[in-house]
């Protein structure tokens, strides 16, 4: 939902310097403030903005993410147009496929950009090291807590850190905004062809938990003289065991009773879940899992191998998203659930957030730069709302409204899971570690102890300060 951004009442100073890292000649002047942005002068600032895209696509085909001649693209050029007009200053665009720069220049002090977005990978780092401003820093500029324009606040976990945000999203731009782990997509030729229901209909009868998931394996598989015709289910330990262990409600990590941040993987909750997660994947049905990973699992989606393969989310959609490029008839799932949550529970878990907007601590104009990339982040007038971007995905990618909804609710519930802090050993594990559930835990206990307070709690700690406790 479009919010207005917060109100200005009083006109501020603030310098501009020639370049960054440049002598400090300072030019001073009045900035009016008005409701609109019409009414914001940045007396031609330079804002240099750069946008990282993956290492694997041309710089040149894209602006602000989008590629060139699509709707979208000519909508950012647009708004970057229009801002730069309204706001009277310059975006200075840059690009580029090696974000890590942006950690190297921000320890040495090297000026790249005024803000920068890209994968997070980076920019935790140089959060940690003092090198991105805060958020709260810029709230007269930005209004940061407006989580239906910039991501809610379990989505901005990875870029939380002691007391404060140092990253956003843009929630409502199509496409930039999600990536979580790992949605299951449905070749529904194979359903057909198979005469079984629509697994997406136990979904919308919330009835998607690990027996009937069980049962599906079962059911899906087909070998014909020894030939395997079909899989149930594409997917190795690590995607099955990293999702499945959060299926019963868990979180990586809580608050108990004491206020103290802990590990939610050592709950009755999860100790369920990863025991049904064992039996399943190992037990009688395990053959009719093939254990591989992504491009196998999207190889075989794509050319009726198997039924069913958990994906990461820009594997479907976007600019890599071979799925919805290339297969002519899917559906999406999100991932059965436990007897201890609500049925119809979604959720989804992270490991990066692939379009993260931040600011530089070696910026001489954050303000100008706050108050420009909030205009340009402004939702575009087709798409003001979450339901205006769940039709677009209807109409763009899927072939149900429902997909886009399981899309947009599994990243309207996600939670980053600490792979990038050590914990990918921990989650992927454990499935096929041949030991029991709680030899696992206890093998990782001081692991996951030293994780929770090196980098979960700062973590969490810099969301309730930014957001309040959680509710």
């Amino acid at each position: 939902m479009k919010k207005i951004a917060k109100i200005l009442l009083i006109a501020m100073l603030f310098s501009l310097f020639t370049t960054a890292c440049g002598s400090a000649e300072q030019e001073v002047f009045d900035v009016d403030f008005s409701v609109s942005t019409e009414g914001i002068d940045l007396e031609g600032a330079n804002i240099v903005y750069k946008v990282y895209v993956p290492s694997n696509y041309d710089v040149n085909n894209q602006i602000l993410g989008y590629e060139l001649d699509t709707i979208f693209a000519d909508m950012a050029k647009q708004r970057l147009d229009d801002v730069e007009k309204n706001l009277n200053c310059t975006i200075e665009l840059l690009s580029g496929n090696n974000a890590s720069e942006y950690m190297t220049a921000a320890v040495s002090g090297t000026f790249i950009s005024d803000a920068a977005m890209c994968e997070t990978g980076p920019l935790v780092q140089a959060a940690r090291v003092g090198m991105l401003i805060g958020l709260s820093e810029l709230g007269d500029y930005i209004d940061y807590t407006n989580e239906a324009k910039w991501g809610y606040r379990n989505m901005l976990e990875i870029i939380a850190y002691e007391d404060d945000v140092f990253g956003l999203t843009p929630l409502l731009w199509p496409e930039l905004s999600v990536y979580v782990r790992d949605p299951i997509v449905v070749n529904e030729d194979l359903i057909t062809a198979l005469g079984e229901t629509d697994p997406r209909e136990y979904i919308e009868n919330k009835q998607w938990t690990w027996d009937v998931f069980e049962d599906c394996l079962g059911r899906y598989y087909v070998e014909e003289g020894g030939e395997v015709k079909h899989y149930s289910l594409t997917s190795d330990a690590g995607i099955f065991g990293s999702m499945f262990v959060f299926s019963n409600g868990s979180t990586f990590v809580e608050k108990n009773d004491k206020g103290e941040y802990v590990s939610g993987l050592y709950t009755e909750e999860a100790r369920k879940a990863m025991q049904r997660g064992i039996e399943i994947f190992n037990g009688p049905n395990a053959h009719t899992i093939c254990k591989q990973s992504y491009d196998a699992i999207t190889d075989n989606l794509i050319n009726g191998k198997t039924v069913l393969g958990p994906l990461r989310s820009y594997e479907i959609i976007g600019l890599r998203g071979r799925i919805a490029r290339e297969m002519t008839n899917f559906g999406l799932l999100s991932w059965p659930h436990g007897p201890d949550v609500e049925p119809g529970y979604v959720f989804a878990y992270y490991s990066n957030i692939h379009n993260c907007i931040a600011f530089s601590r070696s910026t001489q104009q954050p303000e100008a730069t706050a108050m420009a990339i909030s205009a340009l982040y402004e939702p575009f007038e087709e798409y003001p709302n979450m339901e205006s971007v769940i039709d677009f995905l209807t109409k763009t990618y899927f072939f149900d409204r429902q997909d886009a909804e399981i899309y947009s609710g599994m990243y309207t519930n996600s939670y980053y899971m600490y792979f990038n802090e050590g914990m990918s050993g921990f989650l992927n594990g454990w499935i096929g570690s041949n030991k029991s559930v709680s030899e696992h835990l206890e093998s990782y206990e001081d692991t996951v102890a030293t994780c929770i307070e090196k980098y979960a709690a700062p973590a969490m700690r810099g969301l309730e300060a930014v957001y309040g406790d959680a509710e």
